[in-house]
């Protein structure tokens, strides 16, 4: 290593250290600096949702729209941040940031809290504010999984700098990659850990367990105005977008996981762009990150920062930062939203039940099989079955060990999962199929009544 990048190993590294093929062990160490003791662990809740103009036919609210948004939630100027001459990021003055997709969808990211009626408190005060903002705007928001009203070609992409390097080279990438850019929408959880081997297990069961947890939570039922023939369209353009960067992690199909086979992995995944003084720069697009360390790629020379840009465009079903992050479900209400907190809580946050998922986690040989299940749960939800796994008995499962695991470690909160015990456990059913029992029903085929079903704000 240079003397740079020895002195950061040393303390948290900066963002402008320089790195070489030496700083490989500092990545892994990086990974690991995450742990915490159980006493502090906590969860933080990330919340997309889809902006719609009720001026103009309900078309997707336009860049300047989502500016307009985001400004509304700051206490004052210091509290924006522009990008390239847009605002692209507001802090709410409770911890709280927003910001925005590319195709100008709003992300509400909550600080991490420690009890559960917390974030939903946060929640609630976010959607309460959006609330305020949208009359006061003539806009709507929805929570769901993927547009259900607007084309692709309908879509009003918002001008951060970094999206005009992601949209040309995702295009290359995948059939579907504009649309998972732009038409679709999720709810995240991110949770501690407390060891190199409680990192692995969450990391593993966050992977194995992603394709049953997007079929509990499927409601994306809809494309173009009409049934997609999907329960989770998002889940669809997902398969069909960079098989590098999204889907199962490969690392997690080995039982021996170690946090060095994730920074392995991700070394071998081709970068997208590197910045230099607020410009992107394309030129390293398609180039793994691991050539890019060995050197010879001017104007741009490794710094810690491009890996740790590097790492939030790997888009796997649980990836790794400092904690575990938790990627499958589709966008939903306030209810399902806090449902997905209490369910990875409960399932990661007991060691009983965390040992117990990671045994009845389906396994897969490799990731074509991996890539069958997922494309069976996006179609058929909770009914999707391939090669021996049961969706909807697996789902039961996950939700009574979640059940197990909350009540023990937090007693008070599982209440939270009562929806999905009712719904998953008792009817069998996901958010997908109420709204296409509905629709096929007592809608008589309205999506306007979809819309105003899914209408949070």
């Amino acid at each position: 290593m240079t003397q740079r990048t020895t002195r950061a190993a040393e303390g948290f590294p900066l963002l402008t250290d320089p790195v070489t093929g030496e700083s490989v062990p500092l990545f892994v160490e990086n990974l690991l600096r995450g742990a915490k003791p159980r006493a502090e662990w906590m969860c933080g809740a990330e919340f997309e949702l889809f902006g719609y103009d009720r001026a103009r036919g309900l078309a997707r609210i336009d860049p300047a729209q989502v500016e307009s948004v985001l400004a509304g939630f700051a206490p004052s100027s210091r509290d924006i941040v522009h990008e390239g001459g847009a605002i692209v990021e507001a802090n709410d003055g409770q911890m709280n940031r927003l910001t925005v997709e590319p195709g100008g969808q709003v992300e509400f990211s909550g600080s991490p809290q420690r009890n559960l009626a917390d974030v939903e408190r946060e929640l609630r005060r976010y959607l309460a504010r959006l609330s305020e903002v949208a009359e006061s705007n003539r806009l709507a928001f929805l929570a769901v999984g993927f547009d259900p009203l607007r084309t692709l070609e309908e879509q009003r992409w918002f001008p951060k700098p970094r999206y005009g390097v992601m949209r040309p080279y995702l295009a290359s990438r995948g059939g579907r990659a504009w649309d998972m850019m732009s038409r679709t929408c999720s709810v995240q959880t991110n949770l501690d850990y407390g060891s190199r081997e409680d990192l692995c297990k969450k990391f593993l069961v966050g992977n194995r367990l992603a394709p049953v947890v997007t079929a509990i939570f499927a409601n994306s039922p809809f494309a173009d105005g009409r049934p997609s023939g999907y329960k989770s369209t998002r889940a669809a353009a997902w398969l069909d977008t960079d098989p590098d960067r999204c889907g199962l992690a490969p690392p997690a199909l080995d039982d021996d996981f170690a946090p060095a086979d994730y920074v392995t992995y991700a070394l071998r995944v081709p970068m997208v762009f590197a910045q230099r003084g607020g410009r992107y720069l394309g030129s390293v697009s398609g180039l793994r990150f691991e050539e890019f360390l060995a050197g010879g790629h001017d104007p741009a020379s490794p710094l810690f920062g491009d890996w740790a840009d590097h790492l939030t465009t790997i888009f796997t079903d649980a990836r790794l930062k400092q904690h575990v992050e938790l990627r499958s479900a589709d966008a939903g209400g306030l209810e399902m939203a806090m449902a997905l907190q209490a369910l990875w809580k409960g399932l990661l946050y007991d060691g009983d039940v965390l040992d117990a998922a990671l045994r009845i986690a389906p396994r897969h040989g490799d990731m074509g099989d991996a890539l069958l299940l997922r494309e069976s749960v996006a179609r058929d939800g909770l009914a999707a079955r391939h090669a021996g796994a049961d969706v909807l008995g697996l789902a039961r499962d996950v939700v009574g060990l979640a059940v197990e695991g909350l009540k023990r470690v937090a007693p008070g909160e599982s209440g939270y999962l009562d929806v999905l015990v009712a719904r998953v456990v008792g009817e069998g059913v996901c958010p997908a199929d109420i709204l296409l029992r509905n629709f096929e029903g007592s809608w008589h085929g309205s999506m306007e009544r979809v819309f105003e079903h899914l209408r949070v704000a």
